[in-house]
């Protein structure tokens, strides 16, 4: 019998099931189910391996089976014609999750050397510890990478920044890295919820998906790993503007689909508070040109007497008013965001009014709406609490 852990409070025997999407990776599939058994065996782990064999035009299925006669506990699933990643994966999480027993551990990782199966250990540690889903990160300290091109780098660092930006996920960096170890009880709840939808990327931006997916039902937490891509016995399969089209694709129709509809009231309420205080602006500009070189008590009596004047400070009033009223109704997320829009729009009419703007302000001004829009995009990533030992 494997290692035995202390979850939720029963001692159940604990299953780590890998599970290895592989396209035409005859070279590598042999070496890396041998580098799986000896660390499942090194930590006496109940294990077994499923290999989705994604229409292989080499001898990647044959070579599994014929591992498997050897009495190494693994089986291939063969999708007939070359499905995609998303597809394989898909299927593999299904298959596991569907034989899983509570606690078990599913873990997904390529099938072609690139991804040690040694940092795996510390990774279901992590699963140990609470977490839901643990992920091999490169952009955790510790973390590594040889033999990957400076481009491929310069574009996974931006792809992950715009969805810390735009979406972030609590605990993770690393988006798109898919070496990754779940609780097979999320796996088994996400597709009790979504079904087929839960993974429908057919590309890389998959793993983005999956994270998005189980954003507000899992907690996520990261490792550092060393990837080994200079392994690789083929050349990569990914195309890189394809996958930055899937990765708008998810942010924009799978991510924005969770988001409760904001009611079309409160977004006028909104909108009409940034119109009046961007009216108010334009009317105290106007109104107080001419009051310039005064001392501040006689400035504010005279300015006070002026009709624009009033009219700018009523405006300032009702709409700060508004948008109490908004704020009491409206997510965060969005409302933070809107209140970045109605700034720009004040400093703007300012500009329009003929105050002068220094390139210094303006500066300013994007440093505080880029941090507003962070603020009000990070609070909208759900706190999903690592469960107690």
């Amino acid at each position: 019998m494997g290692r035995r852990a202390l979850w939720r409070g029963v001692l159940t025997a604990v299953v780590v099931r890998w599970v290895l999407p592989a396209y035409d990776e005859a070279a590598s599939i042999e070496d890396l189910i041998d580098r799986i058994a000896e660390v499942s065996a090194r930590e006496a782990w109940d294990y077994d391996i499923l290999v989705i064999d994604d229409g292989s035009a080499d001898a990647t299925g044959e070579i599994v089976g014929r591992i498997a006669r050897q009495g190494i506990p693994v089986r291939v699933l063969r999708n007939e014609q070359n499905r995609g990643l998303g597809f394989s994966i898909r299927r593999g999480l299904r298959e596991a999750s569907a034989a899983a027993d509570a606690g078990d551990v599913i873990i997904t990782l390529d099938a072609d050397l690139t991804q040690d199966p040694a940092f795996a250990p510390s990774m279901v540690r992590r699963i140990e510890d609470g977490y839901d889903v643990v992920i091999a990160s490169r952009y955790r300290a510790g973390s590594s990478a040889s033999g990957l091109r400076w481009v491929r780098r310069i574009l996974s660092r931006l792809a992950s920044g715009l969805v810390t930006l735009l979406r972030p996920v609590r605990g993770v960096r690393d988006y798109s890295c898919g070496y990754r170890a779940y609780r097979a009880e999320v796996i088994q709840a996400a597709f009790e919820r979504f079904g087929d939808d839960f993974i429908t990327q057919r590309g890389f931006a998959c793993m983005l998906e999956i994270a998005e997916r189980l954003r507000d039902m899992a907690s996520f937490t990261e490792v550092p790993f060393v990837l080994h891509y200079d392994a690789k016995r083929k050349g990569s399969a990914i195309r890189i503007l394809p996958t930055i089209a899937q990765y708008f694709d998810v942010m924009v129709r799978v991510t924005m689909s969770g988001r409760r509809a904001v009611p079309v009231p409160v977004l006028l309420l909104a909108f009409a508070s940034i119109a009046l205080g961007t009216l108010g602006q334009v009317l105290l500009r106007t109104g107080a040109q001419g009051l310039a070189g005064m001392r501040a008590v006689p400035l504010v009596v005279s300015a006070l007497g002026l009709p624009a004047v009033q009219l700018g400070l009523a405006a300032y009033v009702v709409s700060s008013l508004l948008w109490l009223a908004v704020l009491s109704r409206l997510d965060l997320s969005v409302a933070y965001p809107l209140g970045a829009t109605g700034y720009v729009l004040v400093v703007l009419a300012a500009s329009a009014t003929g105050e002068p703007v220094s390139p210094l302000r303006w500066s300013g001004v994007m440093l505080i709406v880029v941090g507003v829009l962070l603020i009000g995009w990070l609070g909208a990533a759900p706190v999903v609490k690592a469960r107690p030992r």
